[in-house]
């Protein structure tokens, strides 16, 4: 995987969902739990694939852990 572009990707990912959650849309966990469907879905469309879900796969989970920073946050 090239790293600069998953953690790039996985940024703005995590960015959009703080938007997407300010503006009402949905949560940031929720972007993150269908861009983890996403991941699986691609996952289970074959082995050539594999590559693919990995990257998405990894966006989810910079956006959950967005999601549960930006929820410690407000705690405090």
């Amino acid at each position: 995987m090239d790293e600069d572009a998953l953690f790039a990707v996985g940024s703005v990912l995590a960015a959009l969902g703080g938007i997407l959650e300010r503006k009402g849309v949905c949560t940031t966990h929720e972007l993150a739990e269908t861009i983890g469907g996403v991941a699986v879905m691609t996952a289970e469309a074959g082995d050539e694939y594999a590559d693919r879900a990995r990257y998405i796969g990894s966006w989810a989970h910079m956006v959950r852990a967005a999601a549960l920073g930006a929820g410690s946050a407000q705690q405090h």
